[in-house]
């Protein structure tokens, strides 16, 4: 059961009004838009709660196996839209609230599939968060990623940690007081960016090249990989060898075993 909706429409696409981002759904994956570049895809609390919806709704389709997050206009993602996080906002969403305040942090490492972000605009401030919650990050070498909190008289302390899993603590600290912009390919030294293509007309392709691959792995696999991922700091050798016995017993692990005897491709049944 998912922790901020519990119960998740089936028919969500078509049957809900979402005002802020897009969702497609194409094939195995859920196309995921951000659409607010009037206020360069700042998260408001409806954009906010569209996206946790989403994500819920990916993870509880045994369909989709993967998400690719894209965004409108010239900016990717402008962290937190503090004008709307202090008043009211208009629109016209009619996707159903959380049951509980959204923790961005919380609400991506709840997701177990993986999330490829296609970032063909600038990244700034709290939208940091997204692209640390990305299983894979690629964008355009000319995409700039920057921490202005501290300009303003902010502190962006949620993103400090979530940095702080890709560069010593040290860095991200220094990062964040020094309020600098950093290149796609300085990000990639440090893994917080995965993939950096040099146009941005590449960077879909190159996204879609990474889901082609990824089709190659067992769904059930992944899941469990990038569960243990969010929780790997905390988990013993034992706890690990215990999920891996776990893993052994499905039918994907089965069938992978039996295709590599037999020298064929496997034929994934997501469980």
């Amino acid at each position: 059961m998912n922790a901020y909706f519990p119960e998740i429409a089936d028919d969500a696409l078509q049957r809900y009004r979402w005002h802020f981002i897009e969702c497609h759904e194409e094939d195995d994956r859920l196309q995921v838009v951000l659409n607010h570049p009037g206020r360069r895809n700042a998260l408001n609390p409806v954009m906010l709660n569209e996206l946790a919806y989403a994500l819920a709704y990916a993870q509880n389709n045994r369909q989709l196996r993967f998400v690719v997050l894209s965004a409108r206009g010239p900016v990717f993602c402008a962290g937190a839209d503090l004008k709307a996080m202090m008043g009211g906002i208009e629109h016209q969403s009619t996707v159903p609230a959380a049951q509980r305040p959204l923790v961005v942090h919380e609400l991506f490492e709840s997701f177990t599939k993986p999330l490829i972000s296609a970032i063909t605009g600038d990244v700034l401030a709290g939208g940091l968060l997204l692209v640390a919650a990305s299983t894979f990050a690629v964008a355009h070498q000319q995409v700039r990623f920057s921490l202005p909190e501290v300009k303003r008289g902010l502190f962006p302390f949620q993103v400090m940690k979530a940095l702080a899993g890709f560069m010593p603590a040290r860095q991200a600290l220094n990062w964040c007081l020094l309020g600098e912009e950093r290149t796609a390919a300085q990000l990639l030294a440090c893994g917080l960016v995965t993939h950096v293509v040099e146009q941005p007309e590449e960077v879909l392709p190159k996204v879609q090249a990474l889901v082609a691959q990824l089709r190659e792995g067992a769904p059930t696999a992944m899941q469990a990989g990038i569960e243990v991922y969010h929780h790997l700091p905390r988990l013993s050798h034992e706890e690990l060898n215990s999920r891996l016995m776990q893993l052994l017993q499905t039918e994907d692990a089965r069938e992978g075993i039996r295709a590599f005897k037999e020298k064929r491709k496997p034929q994934w049944k997501g469980h």
